[in-house]
């Protein structure tokens, strides 16, 4: 009688394992399909989608590069003697109706344009420091002259396409 009561005992335990597994195996099976329900129903396809996109950088919209008319030409005093300088500008823009204004505002444009290179030192323009500083005035008449006639400044850089000091 012994003997039987251990092997019982041993197939007993199987069957409670195999119970446990069973269980276990069918929780598994509901917390998948109610995780399943609740992505779908929560709009799992669009959220993910959306997340997607607040976590991708906004790229920004293409450069438009303008082009500032013909060359500008100015006579500049060095030391008594008459010097030439002439430059060709293009600016920078992501925005096609800075460019309409540039060309609408141009003779606007080009008279400040004119001043400030007449007014500018011969020596100093000599210089990387110089030409960099003038860009930078350059720049910042553009965006005065826009700012004031169209409300948006528009223009973010400008560059030297031809620059000569003679």
């Amino acid at each position: 009688m012994a003997g039987e009561k251990t092997a019982d005992t041993a197939s007993g335990g199987n069957n409670n394992k195999k119970k446990i597994l069973l269980i276990g195996a069918a929780a598994a099976l509901v917390v998948l399909a109610l995780g399943a329900t609740a992505w779908f129903l929560l709009g799992g396809e669009a959220a993910e989608e959306e997340a997607q996109a607040t976590s991708a950088p906004v790229a920004a919209p293409a450069a438009i590069y303008a082009s500032l008319g013909e060359k500008f030409v100015v006579t500049l005093q060095e030391q008594g003697r008459q010097r030439y300088f002439q430059a060709s500008l293009s600016a920078l823009t992501r925005d096609e109706s800075v460019v309409k204004a540039l060309e609408l505002h141009a003779p606007l444009i080009r008279g400040r344009l004119v001043a400030l290179l007449g007014e500018q030192d011969f020596a100093a323009l000599r210089t990387e420091a110089g030409k960099l500083a003038l860009r930078d005035r350059i720049l910042a008449t553009l965006q005065d002259v826009l700012q004031t006639e169209t409300g948006s400044a528009g223009v973010e850089q400008v560059f030297f396409t031809e620059f000569v000091l003679q």
